[in-house]
């Protein structure tokens, strides 16, 4: 359940969820290249799972913030309701799994999830390689001063 923001490796760990709730005032971002870096927490391969080629690209070209609305329209959470029965629904939505069979649950999640460790493993390898590189970076010093500084960052592609 999202009550608040889920920003960058916040993110990572919302979309690892096989499902999330959230609110209205529920904020989203993968916010890496406004910072000239790279997206990490295998998010090059969860995200798009999640909402899409589309919507993830929109996500990490722009930095843009998803507001609960948006995030819901996306597929970002799978249910909408106010801050105050966020906790409520989640719990409801388990219950309702909890009436399935377990095995046909299990079963039928390993087969929705085959080989997406394998893929979030190999993307995670390469985007800790480009972590790496991007940190020694002018961009990545400035992105970050930007940040602190809350202005707009002025890259110079280096």
């Amino acid at each position: 359940a999202v009550q608040g923001a889920a920003i960058g490796g916040g993110l990572g760990l919302a979309v690892s969820a096989d499902f999330r709730g959230g609110c209205p005032g529920a904020r989203f971002a993968a916010n890496f290249t406004k910072l000239g870096f790279h997206p990490g927490f295998g998010l090059t391969v969860s995200l798009p799972e999640v909402v899409g080629k589309n919507n993830a690209e929109l996500m990490f070209y722009t930095s843009r913030r998803v507001g609960g609305e948006e995030a819901l329209k996306m597929g970002l959470v799978n249910v909408l309701v106010p801050l105050d029965q966020v906790r409520d629904a989640a719990i409801k939505l388990a219950e309702e799994i909890a009436e399935c069979s377990p095995l046909g649950l299990l079963s039928t999640r390993a087969t929705m999830k085959a080989n997406l460790a394998d893929r979030v493993a190999k993307a995670t390898e390469h985007e800790l390689s480009e972590q790496t590189r991007l940190r020694a970076t002018e961009d990545f010093k400035e992105g970050v001063k930007a940040t602190e500084e809350r202005r707009v960052a002025n890259f110079k592609g280096r």
